[in-house]
């Protein structure tokens, strides 16, 4: 017995309700539920008994906040995680073995090595790699109903690495009281991390973005 479009909506909608606000995740539940009621409502089973037996039956628990399903979120979020992890380096390895990337860490060095002797070239480094990723931001933040994946979550955490990179640059001269215009290579060395980081992040990035926004495009078509 096949569902009504107004049932399957009170079961999206109840999944909502009870804390799961990520598309990927909530979808991957409703086809779970759906199919475990209509196979209740054959057997004669009230329609709001199954649902509540399924939700029970996938995870569904009351706790001090009401009820939800912190448990299997919580479980499919170290799922993604381990699974984006997985790409990421399938991705870092495949693109590092390339010899155009290698050519451009070379290019890469030695122009940070050049410019690094130029009194302003941190503070342009710096600015420059937070105007990209602000555009970056801002350019994204339309597609918000896309960014509500757990998929998301994970990818645009590996995509943004080179911050972490770029908090220490800026604050490990200040904890050690360290001079590093007076090293050069360093200076250089950093810089170079930093940028190339945060192309192999922009290109994982858009990789992982155009895979997941095909899949949800499906969803909602």
């Amino acid at each position: 017995m096949e569902l009504s479009k107004e049932q399957i909506q009170y079961i999206e909608n109840r999944l909502e309700n009870e804390g799961v606000k990520y598309w990927d995740i909530k979808i991957e539940m409703l086809d779970h539920i759906v199919t475990d009621v209509e196979h209740q409502l054959q057997k004669g089973e009230n329609f709001n008994i199954a649902v509540q037996h399924s939700f029970v039956v996938l995870g569904w628990k009351e706790n001090f906040n009401g009820s939800g399903f912190e448990g299997i979120i919580h479980q499919r979020n170290k799922d993604y995680g381990k699974l984006s992890r997985k790409n990421y380096r399938s991705f870092c390895k495949n693109i590092f073995l390339k010899p155009k990337m290698l050519l451009f860490i070379s290019m890469m060095f030695s122009s940070c090595y050049l410019l690094s002797f130029f009194d302003k070239f941190i503070l342009y480094v710096i600015g420059l790699y937070l105007i990209i990723m602000g555009v970056g931001v801002l350019y994204f933040l339309t597609k918000l109903q896309v960014f509500r994946s757990i998929q998301m979550n994970h990818t645009l955490t590996k995509a943004t690495f080179s911050l972490s990179i770029l908090n220490i640059f800026i604050y490990l001269p200040k904890m050690f009281e360290v001079d590093i215009l007076k090293y050069p290579v360093l200076i250089s060395m950093i810089a170079s991390i930093i940028i190339i980081h945060s192309v192999v992040g922009g290109l994982f990035f858009l990789q992982e973005y155009k895979k997941i926004n095909t899949i949800y495009k499906k969803l909602i078509s």
